[in-house]
């Protein structure tokens, strides 16, 4: 797996691409009318009259894609073990998409700890998420 575009990052700046919306995220993608996302170019650092606007309707984190700091042992989703994010893994063994349906590009790619443990595995399996759990176990974490 090709991970080189990450291997000069450090931990402590690799960012969750299953983050929620609040001020400071990175809108990264936008889910279409075939529920896939839409990646875009560069992302946008969101702030509160984004967020606001974006609660209208469903759930923002179910129609648009965010990134922030990986909170690392902060987070639930972390293993200790393998100091690693477990959602991954999981999502990879869940979905098995093959590597053809990685996107070409992805804004924040080079910065995202998934990418960093799983290379274009990774990627690949990431266009069928949509964050819809658990979404105000992290409103109060700290990014």
């Amino acid at each position: 797996m090709d991970r080189s575009k990450t291997e000069n990052v450090g931990a402590d700046s690799l960012l969750c691409p299953s983050y929620v919306s609040k001020p400071g995220a990175q809108l990264f993608g936008i889910q279409n009318g075939e529920g896939q996302i839409d990646y875009l170019k560069t992302s946008i650092t969101i702030d509160q009259t984004f967020v606001e606007a974006a609660r209208k309707g469903r759930p923002a984190e179910e129609r648009f894609r965010f990134a922030g700091k990986c909170i690392e042992k902060g987070c639930h989703q972390w293993n200790d073990g393998t100091h690693q994010c477990g959602l991954v893994g999981a999502i990879i063994e869940r979905m098995n998409s093959a590597l053809s349906n990685a996107p070409v590009h992805c804004p924040i790619r080079g910065r995202c700890r998934w990418f960093a443990q799983k290379g274009m595995e990774a990627c690949a399996n990431c266009n069928d998420v949509v964050r819809n759990l658990e979404i105000n176990h992290f409103e109060g974490a700290e990014a």
